[in-house]
């Protein structure tokens, strides 16, 4: 890592983003680009022998999602920075993204001088967050009247999860991996705050959602 440069990372399936994210870090002072990962396992895997400053992190990931991974960098390394780069505006999913040791939480539509802003925040050990999510987070609307925004894979899912169809069947219909079925029937148990898929299937029921 070149002297006085911060070292970011980034960990996002959507090449584009990537690409995008890539060229905003490389044109930035003071920062440096030096790894991007499409999946949360070669993320670890690069962080077990180098080191990071920042962790610019997806939450949906392939496998592990990037709840898990924030959960696991921090323990691996408690003074690293990990910033959330999303569009899950769910508060649920925010909140649990904080409680697993996020550093600062950003939509995909932030802009250039704000992500480059939310960095320095980060490294001076403030909390950054945008406006429009601190609203959703400290709103105080009955938690029975938010219906989670799902993914078109996640109302696939909780469809055939309603009907019983177990997760190698899911699977092998969507052409998808066992443990790619399980990150999103994790995901939408954690958007209906629930833990098993029993009461998943009753709350989907009980919004309107089956």
């Amino acid at each position: 890592m070149t002297a006085n440069k911060l070292s970011v990372i980034i960990v996002e399936d959507h090449s584009i983003i990537v690409e995008g994210l890539s060229s905003i870090l490389n044109n930035a002072a003071g920062l440096e680009l030096t790894g991007t990962f499409l999946n949360a396992e070669d993320a670890l895997e690069f962080l077990q022998t180098n080191r990071a400053d920042v962790v610019l992190l997806d939450i949906s990931l392939p496998e592990m999602s990037g709840i898990e991974l924030c959960q696991l960098l921090k323990k691996q390394d408690r003074n690293i920075k990990i910033i959330a780069l999303t569009n899950h505006t769910e508060k649920s999913v925010i909140q649990e993204m904080l409680q697993n040791g996020a550093d600062g939480y950003l939509l995909k539509n932030t802009s250039k001088q704000d992500l480059v802003t939310a960095i320095a925040q980060v490294m001076n050990n403030q909390f950054t967050m945008q406006s429009e999510l601190q609203q959703i987070l400290f709103s105080q609307a009955p938690k029975d009247k938010e219906i989670p925004r799902l993914t078109t894979r996640e109302k696939e899912i909780l469809q055939l999860v309603s009907q019983g169809i177990t997760t190698s069947a899911i699977a092998a219909q969507l052409f998808i991996s066992p443990q790619t079925v399980e990150t999103h029937r994790r995901n939408l148990m954690q958007k209906f705050e629930v833990n098993n898929s029993a009461a998943l299937i009753k709350k989907a029921t009980e919004k309107g959602l089956l």
